[in-house]
């Protein structure tokens, strides 16, 4: 979604965009925005480097718009696309950025910004002392990066409902991985605070809270709102300058209304699942990073207002239905209620679609025939 955001927001502002993915059922290949749409090789497959190195001189690409999956495949070469990336041009700065594991490590050695973090353990090749478990509240957030994998396995976030079962995970995830971060449970909800940094400016802000997620006790934002907190934006702009960060990020955090007080919980060093959101409100993050990127003459930062709702149906929303409809906790009046309410959002007018982008419709209905496939098991 990420993805579809940027190439809409970039072929509207009248960049030619090459949209690529090794897989032919990606949304942005059919996007009314995209110049073209390319089904490159996998990520994985030794041929993607060949091609990339021929496509770029084929097409005289200027910029390349990354993702995580595009930054590992690139990382042995890194030095010979930096000029091409609206990241730092520092290999060490930018994948430090792509790990959990680093980011926090990195903001431990500063208190005034580990001061909004949840309790947190590093586990190094070797696990923490069983006493260390016992401050943690639960449950238990372990989260291993891929870049730590010995076998090159995926990263992931895993749950611990219990301290012992915190430690037995532990021990099974270093059997596969060199570093395991360790966090425990925060109250609240989630926001998501999203900044362009460029040249040591900020060029836009946008910040709004998950209304629903799917799965609805911790995931996706799929009904998110608008909004600000001074609070969360100082902290965030604070953090990811000392990542020393260049670039569009997104910071999530946990943040608790009854006492104002909020959490850091993962750093994004690239375009987010719901960019769309900002859009709608506005903030046109990646055509004013390519923008800055190209050097072209710097603009007033962009405001946005507060109460704009915008939804992703399929699969999010369906997701936060499906998890509260199996939730044993939710009780009956409530599940009643998550039906009903799936319905009448529908009928709001003011709540914006991801997908329902002016000129660019029909990828909405592509996603809810691919949905359905996938759910029917057909390909």
């Amino acid at each position: 979604m990420g993805s579809v955001g940027a190439i809409r927001s970039l072929g509207r502002a009248g960049y030619p965009v090459h949209a690529c993915s090794s897989s032919k059922e990606a949304l942005g290949l059919s996007s009314r925005f995209s110049t073209v749409g390319i089904v490159s090789p996998a990520y994985d497959d030794p041929a993607y480097l060949p091609w990339l190195r021929a496509y770029l001189r084929k097409h005289d690409i200027r910029a390349i718009v990354p993702s995580e999956g595009f930054l590992y495949a690139i990382r042995p070469v890194f030095a010979e696309f930096a000029h091409l990336l609206p990241i730092p041009p520092d290999e060490r700065v930018v994948y430090r950025a792509m790990s959990k594991y680093e980011f926090f490590e990195h903001l431990a050695r500063d208190p005034s910004l580990w001061r909004n973090v949840p309790a947190t353990l590093f586990a190094r090749c070797e696990m923490p002392a069983p006493s260390e478990y016992a401050g943690l509240d639960l449950p238990v957030f372990l989260k291993a990066d891929r870049c730590h994998a010995r076998a090159g396995a995926d990263g992931g976030v895993f749950i611990a409902r219990t301290h012992e079962d915190a430690r037995r995970r532990t021990a099974d995830l270093l059997e596969e991985y060199d570093r395991v971060l360790i966090q425990g449970f925060v109250p609240g909800t989630k926001p998501g605070e999203y900044l362009l940094l460029w040249r040591g400016q900020v060029r836009a802000h946008f910040a709004n809270l998950m209304l629903h997620q799917s799965p609805h006790r911790g995931g996706f934002g799929s009904l998110r709102e608008s909004w600000h907190h001074e609070g969360l934006a100082k902290d965030a702009e604070a953090k990811l300058r000392a990542m020393d960060w260049q670039g569009a990020a997104m910071l999530e955090y946990r943040w608790d209304p009854a006492t104002d007080r909020f959490w850091c919980i993962e750093l994004n060093a690239r375009f987010w699942g719901s960019l769309h959101h900002a859009l709608y409100a506005g903030v046109d993050f990646p055509r004013l990073l390519l923008d800055a990127f190209f050097g072209r003459p710097v603009e007033p930062e962009p405001s946005y207002r507060d109460g704009i709702r915008c939804r992703l149906v399929v699969p999010a929303e369906i997701g936060y239905v499906r998890s509260r409809l199996r939730d044993p906790e939710v009780g009956r009046r409530a599940r009643l209620w998550t039906i009903l309410e799936f319905f009448l959002l529908f009928l709001d007018p003011r709540i914006r679609a991801d997908l329902l982008w002016p000129g660019d419709r029909l990828l909405y209905f592509r996603a809810i025939g691919q949905f359905l496939r996938s759910l029917f098991g057909r390909t």
